[in-house]
């Protein structure tokens, strides 16, 4: 049965990864007939005003702002709305959201799906499972970003419903560009998640390379000290932020990631997609999706500075055949990965 009234829950209009893919996936849905609706708590965050003009927007009153307790309230706000919209299907847009499913599920039998976006809780921990499986009760179908989220999902919730469905990754043509040799390229912030200092110590080892780097935050005065300290000013670029990263990666022969953890890096996608071969951390089970071969770059599994620097070398020298590392990004194109969350969400609601 066609679900054809989806309803996406999220807390705000946030400048973030999910709530990005959220407003795409939204676009899409509605681009392929389904009626969309986003419930929220506020208008705060700066998305606004990039909701496709056939979504319908509604948010809960008196408007509920993020706070350390605030998804509680959210929650209460939001289920004594479901009578009035009447959905076929909610859709939970990630991991942040997922505190809302059982208030949700007291107030509708319309199924739940919770997006997996990260690593739900640290599975090490004894009564991690026990927590997970009791906050996600009323969640009807799990979809994760990978194959790695959803084995780990498929053994914290045995005999509950896992898929992989891919977010959509919004790729740009990349313009011609002079290529100059041996030229690495950084995206991320500049915080202790994405580590750039590591990308630095990488460089000192890396001495025919040079670095350029996209992106602002807090490590910023951190990033300018370990610079100088490796005497490196001649070698690295900060680019700061800037409004496309396509121009950098035409002239680009690598793309570095140092994250200590990522959910899913959309921007190696885009790199492959621009023919461009990832060098990365350990950082997240898409990466193992994505780099299967040698032309599409190498996965690090030590955080060695030298290590690393040998995985660039070898990165560069790799030849690559005409379309390869772009078919390994074809999966993620945003009406590919929008029509299989409808034809699952059918599956549900059927």
């Amino acid at each position: 049965m066609t679900a054809r009234r989806i309803l996406i829950c999220m807390h705000d209009f946030y400048r973030g990864g999910t709530e990005r893919i959220a407003l795409g996936l939204a676009r899409d849905w509605a681009e392929a007939g389904r009626g969309v609706i986003i419930l929220c708590g506020s208008f705060d965050g700066g998305l606004r005003d990039q909701v496709d003009p056939r979504v319908t927007v509604m948010r809960v009153d008196p408007p509920i702002a993020r706070a350390l307790f605030s998804r509680r309230r959210l929650a209460r706000a939001m289920a004594r709305r479901l009578p009035d919209i009447n959905p076929d299907l909610i859709f939970l847009p990630g991991n942040f959201h997922a505190l809302l499913a059982n208030r949700l599920r007291a107030a509708t039998d319309a199924p739940i799906v919770l997006k997996i976006s990260n690593p739900p809780i640290p599975d090490r921990l004894p009564f991690a499972r026990a927590v997970f499986r009791r906050l996600t009760q009323g969640v009807s179908g799990f979809a994760a970003m990978n194959r790695g989220l959803m084995r780990q999902i498929q053994a914290m919730l045995p005999g509950r419903p896992v898929v992989t469905l891919h977010d959509p990754v919004y790729v740009r043509p990349v313009p011609p560009a002079q290529k100059a040799k041996n030229h690495i390229l950084w995206i991320g912030r500049l915080e202790p998640q994405k580590d750039p200092l590591l990308a630095l110590d990488v460089l000192a080892e890396a001495k025919d390379m040079r670095l350029t780097m996209l992106g602002e935050g807090s490590l910023r005065k951190d990033v300018e000290r370990r610079i100088q300290q490796l005497r490196l000013e001649d070698r690295v670029t900060l680019q700061g932020h800037v409004a496309a990263i396509e121009p950098f990666l035409a002239q680009a022969d690598a793309l570095m990631i140092t994250s200590r953890y990522e959910g899913g890096p959309a921007v190696a996608v885009e790199a492959l997609a621009a023919n461009v071969p990832v060098v990365s951390t350990d950082c997240s089970f898409l990466l193992w999706d994505l780099i299967t071969g040698p032309s599409a770059g190498t996965i690090v599994t030590t955080r060695n500075p030298k290590a690393f620097a040998a995985a660039l070398t070898e990165a560069l020298a790799q030849p690559a055949p005409s379309g390869e590392r772009q078919a390994l990004a074809a999966p993620f194109e945003p009406r590919a990965c929008a029509a299989a969350y409808l034809d699952w969400f059918d599956r549900l609601h059927g």
